[in-house]
């Protein structure tokens, strides 16, 4: 006589395993999830994503968005594949909050422009009333719109993006325009005056409730308060001025700054002083040579005030896993903040942007719950 079948694990104790699979490993979650119908009902119930991402509080970085010469690649750094990785016609802007803006250089004019908010996890497009400006220096942000959201699950909701320009030829000016997409329109813009300084397209900074862009002689940087909606500048500390730096969030949830002096990764944050005066302080040293040999970096600045970048530099920073991205003769790598683990990522140019993409992604499946069909692995994923 055969022995009985072993008795079904209760769903709780399923569910207390499964929760705790990393939540850079999307593909084990699908696999758990096409084991049986119980447990992709499970795995796609909203109470699970709930809790999966209730315990894992930090969305992971799922791979970073490169722009090649015809569109642009998702370079992959977990076990995530979005549907489509490559997007012909497209150069990359910003991503945050599980989305990402690009520009269609597809409807390329010189005096309007189309922006494309995407969603890599569910293949979602939306695309942005068309904003006409003359292109010459400007830049854009994306984020999360919800008051008080944790962006923990935030996929869906409303968002916003910011797009400022500089008026390099006539009254120098900057200005700075938000899309709102509750209201579907562009804002009036808002404008500050300015020197000679130009905006940097790919770096830009979200610390607490503003935005900040680079100028591109990296003497000043423009915040953008998104709560009264105002513009001001900031100055730099001389020492850096014409370096190659990428704005950050510091580690004490200030705005901060990476950049390469002699071999040394150098992470500077802005600090309150007396009387109101903010100033820069020093927050992180690491030296590159004792994690692997690299070139020695002193960037000659010349004297109309711009720098020649050799390689190393630091060309990106995912502010909430606390990885810096690096150029180097040898190609991109990743360094982790946290563990000072120090990563080759493969051959890149180093001239094309780098934007790492961070979001949860876990299985929704297309079955019913109380149908007879067996789980379906093309389903989309949110």
């Amino acid at each position: 006589m055969d022995p009985p079948p072993p008795a079904a694990l209760m769903e709780e104790l399923v569910e207390e395993v499964l929760v705790r699979i990393p939540p850079d490993d999307p593909a084990s979650l699908v696999r758990a999830a096409l084991v049986c119908k119980r447990w992709c009902r499970l795995i796609s119930g909203a109470s699970f994503r709930r809790r999966f991402r209730e315990l894992h509080p930090t969305p992971p970085m799922l791979g970073f968005l490169y722009d090649r010469y015809s569109g642009v690649d998702f370079v992959p750094a977990s076990s995530f594949r979005p549907p489509h990785a490559f997007r012909e016609d497209w150069r990359m802007l910003d991503a945050r909050h599980g989305r990402v803006l690009v520009m269609d250089v597809g409807s390329f004019s010189l005096m309007d422009t189309e922006f494309v908010v995407w969603d890599p996890v569910t293949d979602g497009l939306q695309k942005l009333p068309v904003l006409e400006f003359r292109r010459s220096s400007w830049s854009a942000a994306l984020l999360c719109a919800t008051a008080g959201c944790d962006h923990l699950d935030c996929r869906g909701g409303p968002f916003l993006v910011v797009f400022v320009v500089t008026d390099v030829s006539g009254q120098r000016r900057t200005s700075a325009y938000t899309y709102s997409s509750e209201q579907g329109a562009w804002s009036e813009p808002i404008t500050v005056q300015h020197h000679n300084d130009c905006i940097l397209r790919l770096h830009r900074a979200l610390v607490g409730n503003a935005l900040y862009f680079n100028y591109e002689l990296n003497t000043k940087i423009l915040e953008y308060d998104l709560g009264r909606r105002e513009l001001s500048i900031i100055n730099l500390p001389s020492k850096f001025h014409g370096w190659h730096i990428v704005l950050m969030e510091a580690e004490d949830g200030r705005l901060g700054f990476a950049t390469i002096q002699e071999s040394k990764i150098s992470v500077w944050s802005r600090e309150s002083g007396p009387d109101g005066y903010a100033g820069w302080a020093q927050q992180r040293v690491i030296e590159l040579d004792k994690l692997q040999p690299v070139s020695d970096c002193n960037l000659p600045v010349s004297p109309n005030g711009w720098a020649i970048a050799y390689p190393p530099y630091v060309v990106a920073v995912a502010d909430s896993v606390s990885v810096i991205f690096m150029w180097t003769d040898d190609g991109l790598f990743t360094i982790d903040l946290k563990s000072n683990q120090f990563k080759r990522i493969g051959e890149f140019i180093s001239n094309f942007g780098v934007v790492p993409y961070t979001s949860f992604c876990t299985p929704a499946l297309s079955v019913a719950s109380m149908g007879d069909e067996e789980p379906r692995a093309d389903a989309s994923s949110a």
